[in-house]
């Protein structure tokens, strides 16, 4: 049966009709459960309330919940678009203000007290004004001029996490300003768990290592060989590094074992390891794998603690959760880490934040300071390519010193092995163990507190370690 068309505009009418009735009813039925008890609340997604937490500092409500869950939306878009918002940028202001009065940046369980302000009346003026009076504002200025007279460097913007160390101690003054006195870094170096020979040459599932590329001394090695990385860690105890950081690809099960099997190579060495998780592409796979390294690495007796916690980094996501009782900190790299021009963090720096490398002189940042030989990608097709030369080991010395001049808690090396962006400092065929030995010239520098060089003629020869078996 044919249906003229003025009938099939009313059926449609009424259809659409007894829809958005249905939806209303559903809608008006959570807003009143929820009205009828303030401990009834719709659940959201995590990808929701992570949106809502990241932008606003709050989970969303039961009205905000239902509208978002029947739409689509991307959790990043989702959030640019709250924090765009007058709420959003109300939030966002605040949280300025926390960062340029106490030099941090209230989120997580700090929200209530960010929310205290977001809702009251008080204009921006009056909560400066309030903050910057408080006694934690007194004692980060009073611990700002012990880093001044200490260390010679004042730690606001570039060092918050060390600054905010001291700041929540709890020791006297005095006792700040002896430890400071006493700082001695320890030194840490990245190590990359990826390479595997496979078709078209060495390197891991996404890419092979430039032809051009300097072999190591045990030539093209499986990283999942205990063999290689007893030799690995025999030489970085050698040498004298305090911790390496053993990287994980969060959804690559491989990856996993190569990591367990590492630090179960390093029962009976003074050497520390902690993980830096990669392949980080969604909150929900982040905040997972974070958890894990906490669960099955947390408790080995070799892992890097930091402030008697584990330390677990992640690689260029921003820190916006907490996992109990481990210190979170998000690695990256940048052009510009300074506050105001951090193009990671759109002009912020954040307390969690490290440094990957940076080019010299470099900065220090939160504690840390980078060191890396060279570097090289040229080779790899990205869309704004960078060369920095080695220059037979100048730019390794200049970044060595520059490291011990500033006097930072941790120098963290890049890299031991990363073949990829050419900033390998383990043995190969082109400079032998040359950069061990500068290596470990500077690590005693470091933890004896002086700042000497360590050029050839003041570094005795070493004999290279042999190779493994490359099975």
């Amino acid at each position: 049966m044919t249906v003229p068309t003025n009938s099939s505009s009313r059926i449609f009418a009424m259809v659409t009709g007894l829809v958005t009735l249905l939806i209303a009813v559903l809608v008006g039925s959570l807003w009143s459960k929820a009205g009828t008890s303030a401990h009834v609340r719709v659940p959201a997604s995590p990808a929701l309330t992570g949106a809502f937490m990241k932008a606003l500092c709050r989970p969303p409500d039961n009205v905000e919940t239902v509208t978002w869950e029947t739409r689509a939306y991307e959790e990043a878009q989702l959030s640019a678009l709250l924090a765009s918002g007058p709420e959003g940028e109300r939030v966002r202001r605040i949280r300025l203000i926390y960062l340029e009065t106490l030099a941090r940046v209230p989120v997580g369980a700090n929200c209530d007290e960010l929310r205290g302000w977001v809702e009251s009346p008080v204009g921006l003026d009056d909560i400066r004004r309030e903050i910057a009076a408080s006694p934690e504002a007194r004692r980060v200025a009073q611990v700002r001029q012990m880093f001044v007279e200490t260390l010679g460097r004042d730690p606001y913007g570039w060092d918050n996490a060390g600054l905010r160390r001291w700041v929540e101690s709890g020791l006297s003054a005095a006792e700040i300003r002896g430890r400071l006195a006493a700082q001695k870094p320890l030194v840490g170096v990245h190590y990359f768990t990826w390479y595997r020979g496979q078709q078209g040459g060495w390197g891991n599932a996404a890419t092979s290592v430039h032809a051009d590329a300097p072999m190591p001394v045990l030539g093209w090695y499986s990283s999942s060989n205990p063999a290689v990385m007893d030799v690995h860690i025999g030489q970085m105890v050698d040498v004298g590094f305090d911790f390496v950081i053993v990287q994980v690809d969060a959804e690559t099960p491989a990856s996993w074992v190569t990591a367990h099997t590492f630090f179960s190579r390093l029962a009976g060495r003074r050497l520390r390891a902690a993980v830096m998780l990669d392949g980080l592409y969604t909150q929900t796979v982040t905040v997972k794998a974070a958890e894990r390294v906490k669960a099955e690495f947390g408790g080995h007796p070799n892992y890097f603690m930091l402030y008697g916690k584990p330390v677990i980094m992640l690689f260029s996501v921003p820190v916006d959760f907490n996992v109990p009782d481990a210190v979170l900190r998000s690695v990256y790299w940048t052009p510009r880490y300074d506050l105001g021009a951090n193009t990671f963090n759109s002009g912020v720096l954040y307390p969690h934040d490290w440094p990957f490398w940076a080019s010299s002189p470099q900065p220090i940042v939160n504690g840390v300071v980078p060191v890396t030989p060279g570097y090289v990608d040229t080779h790899l097709g990205r869309d704004k390519p960078m060369q920095y030369p080695r220059n037979n080991g100048r730019m390794y010395h200049d970044q060595w010193q520059r490291a011990l001049a500033l006097r930072p808690e941790l120098i963290i090396v890049y890299s031991w092995n990363e073949h990829f962006e050419q900033t390998a400092i383990e043995p190969t065929a082109a400079w032998g163990d040359r950069y061990l030995r500068w290596t470990a010239c500077y690590i005693e520098r470091a933890h004896s507190g002086t700042a000497d060089g360590c050029s050839d003629a003041s570094v005795a020869a070493r004999r290279p370690s042999g190779a493994p078996d490359r099975r």
